[in-house]
C-alpha cells in the first residue's frame, strides 16, 4: 500500500470542451477566481483568459521545488527551504529555519508548512515569524487548506489527517484506501480524496475531526478530484480511461451524474465558481476547459 503513482494515459481523441497547447502541467490551483499554472519553469497567474492568452503575472519556479497550493486568494510553494507566496502580481517570500518542503496559504497573510522528513507542522505570521509548532503523526507530503481548515497527506501511509489550528494540535489520522492520489477541498469542510490503487472516491468531513463519510468506486486509476460549487458535484479524473466523472454526494450513496472524456494524463484539475473545470495534462497534451453543463443528462 501506499506511494501511489498516476498511471500513464493511452492516446484520446475525445476529449470534451476546449483544449489550449500548453507544454507539460505540473500543478493547476485556484482561488478567488485565480488560475495558477505551473509548466515549463515557469508559474502563471491570472483569470482563465488571461492564461488562455499567454498573458497575467509570471514567475520563475524550477522543477526542484514542491507542489503549489492555494487559499484565500494567495499561492504557495516551497523552493529550497524558502516559501514563496503569490498574490496576483506581488510575491513576498521567507526562508524558515525548520526543514519545510510544502506550504499552504491561511488567511491573514499566514502561513502553515509542513516536512517530507520530518513529524511536524509549522504556522507563520506574514512576515516570515514562527507563531505555532504542532507536532503531527507522520511527514508530510502535501497540505491543503480552505480558509482555516487544514489537512495534510502522507503518501507512505496513504493516511489524511487534520490539523486543529485553534487548538495547536493534530487531529484524527484516518487511511485514505490502498493508495491516496491527490485531495481536495469542496465546501464548509468536505474533502474529496482519489485511491488510486483501490479506484475508489473517497469523501471526508473535517467541520469537528476528520471522519469518511462516503467512498464509491470510480473508473481505473482515479487521480485528479475537484469540487464543482454550482452543481455540487464532486469530478475525478481516469488517468487510465482517458475520462472525468461528477458523482451528486448529496444522499447516502454517491450517485453518477456526468462522464466526459479527457485529455491524456489528466493529473490535475480545479472547478471555477460557475461550475467551469480546467484539466491539466502532465505529458503535454495540453490544457483542457470544459464549460458548465457538459455531460450533462
Amino acid at each position: 500500500m501506499g506511494n501511489a503513482e498516476a498511471v500513464q494515459s493511452p492516446p484520446t481523441s475525445d476529449a470534451a470542451g476546449e483544449t489550449v497547447d500548453y507544454p507539460a502541467i505540473q500543478d493547476l490551483e485556484a482561488t478567488n477566481g485565480i488560475v495558477a499554472v505551473r509548466a515549463d519553469g515557469k508559474l502563471r497567474l491570472g483569470s482563465i483568459d488571461e492564461i488562455k492568452g499567454g498573458a497575467g503575472a509570471t514567475y520563475d519556479v524550477a522543477d526542484s521545488c514542491g507542489d503549489v497550493s492555494a487559499n484565500e486568494g494567495e499561492f504557495a510553494v516551497v523552493c529550497d527551504g524558502a516559501v514563496r507566496v503569490f498574490t496576483g502580481t506581488e510575491e513576498r517570500s521567507f526562508t524558515p529555519e525548520e526543514p519545510v518542503t510544502v506550504a499552504v496559504p491561511l488567511p491573514g497573510g499566514r502561513v502553515i508548512a509542513g516536512s517530507a522528513d520530518t513529524p511536524k507542522v509549522w504556522v507563520y505570521d506574514s512576515d516570515g515569524t514562527q507563531t505555532d509548532s504542532i507536532k503531527v503523526a507522520r511527514p508530510t507530503d502535501f497540505i491543503l487548506a480552505q480558509g482555516d481548515s487544514v489537512v495534510r497527506l502522507n503518501r507512505f501511509d496513504t493516511t489524511i489527517q487534520d490539523i486543529q489550528l485553534d487548538k495547536s494540535r493534530q487531529g484524527g489520522t484516518l487511511r485514505v484506501g490502498l493508495g491516496v492520489g491527490q485531495a481536495a477541498f469542496g465546501e464548509n469542510g468536505l474533502v474529496l480524496a482519489s485511491d488510486a490503487t483501490g479506484g475508489q472516491l473517497m469523501v471526508y468531513t473535517t467541520d469537528e475531526v476528520v471522519r469518511l463519510h462516503q467512498t464509491v468506486p470510480t473508473d481505473p486509476s482515479p487521480w485528479a478530484v475537484a469540487w464543482d460549487p454550482a452543481n455540487k458535484l464532486a469530478w475525478i479524473t481516469s488517468t487510465e480511461a482517458n475520462t472525468v466523472t461528477a458523482y451528486d454526494i448529496s444522499k447516502g450513496v454517491p450517485r453518477e451524474q456526468r462522464k466526459v472524456g479527457t485529455v491524456a494524463d489528466a493529473q490535475n484539475m480545479v472547478s471555477l465558481d460557475d461550475g467551469t473545470l480546467l484539466i491539466a495534462s502532465s505529458s503535454g497534451a495540453g490544457l483542457q476547459i470544459i464549460p458548465p453543463g457538459t455531460g450533462a443528462p
